[in-house]
């Protein structure tokens, strides 16, 4: 989108997403040893470390080091990568060391603070900034049913989603989620936000998981349903775990969780089944997919995995 429009907010727009997905992992989600760029794992299951933080946060590391060197320049770097490593295993180590002989002479690459990047853990030290005003409509919105439900607010009428693209919806979703965190939407607010926008009977994954996730943080039975029959009609994990997490703290749904999860643990992907089994305590096992050195592995994520993101988001 970036090349189609010519506008370099649409990247931004895309990050601020993967962003909060990325504050959701390290938060909710992980260890705290887990949640460092290049991971020291011994000999624990890679399994049990794997999550979104590789691509996120090395995408955010990658972000920060454009910024510093200039689009341009650091564009240059990634072509001269590819053609010096194309077909090649390598660790993050490498990645640093070629980065420094690339802008050797350029004082701004004594600013980067390595070791706190790639062995650091926790959010980024540095978060770049990201143009908000593509997001601006999806807050307002968001705002606006938070004021319904907290000062008794009149509803919307009007569904302005309706010219909407799904990336904006899913940003006013979750809009949503960080400002009820600490107090959910009240079960009426629910009702009348989805019998305007429809969002129980959204199509596409990434709104119904959400709309889902804000239902069952206010313990509104009627959408279980709903999320049992998502989370056995589609086996991604980014969406399965964390929904079947959500239920089994909810007060309706922990049992129905439980029951659904050993009824169709077969139809999911081993390693989502290992996790979500650990999440709802019960039996549940399936073979590491990670047979390699961690620490290379991990030096793929953040070298290689978190270019692409970054360069397929310049290119959307």
């Amino acid at each position: 989108m970036v090349q189609i429009k010519k506008n370099r907010k649409f990247f931004d727009f895309d990050a601020i997403e993967g962003r909060k997905s990325l504050t959701d992992t390290i938060m909710n989600e992980m260890k705290p040893e887990d949640t460092s760029l290049v991971l020291n794992i011994g000999d624990a299951d890679p399994d049990d470390s794997y999550s979104t933080v590789a691509y996120e946060k090395g995408f955010t590391f990658l972000l920060y080091l454009e910024r510093l060197v200039g689009t341009p320049e650091f564009e240059s770097f990634f072509k001269a990568y590819i053609a010096t490593f194309s077909g090649e295993t390598l660790t993050s180590e490498d990645f640093r060391d070629f980065f420094i002989q690339h802008f050797q002479g350029n004082k701004k690459v004594n600013e980067i603070e390595w070791d706190v990047w790639l062995y650091g853990r926790g959010m980024p030290p540095v978060l770049p900034p990201l143009d908000q005003s593509m997001a601006k409509a999806s807050k307002d919105l968001a705002s606006l049913w938070v004021a319904v439900d907290r000062e008794g607010k009149a509803p919307p009428t009007k569904n302005d989603m309706t010219s909407w693209s799904s990336p904006q919806i899913t940003c006013f979703l979750d809009a949503l989620h960080v400002a009820t965190e600490d107090k959910p939407l009240q079960i009426s607010t629910l009702q009348a936000m989805d019998n305007l926008y429809h969002l129980a009977e959204s199509q596409n994954s990434e709104i119904l998981f959400r709309y889902c996730q804000l239902a069952v943080a206010s313990e509104d039975s009627s959408i279980l349903p709903v999320a049992l029959r998502f989370i056995t009609s589609q086996g991604r994990m980014k969406f399965v775990r964390p929904l079947y997490r959500s239920l089994y703290k909810s007060r309706f749904g922990r049992k129905m969780a439980v029951e659904t999860f050993l009824k169709n643990k077969d139809f999911y992907h081993p390693i989502a089944t290992k996790m979500i089994a650990m999440d709802l305590k019960v039996s549940g096992s399936g073979p590491s997919i990670l047979t390699t050195n961690p620490w290379v592995l991990t030096g793929v994520a953040v070298a290689v995995v978190g270019v692409s993101i970054a360069f397929l988001r310049g290119r959307k």
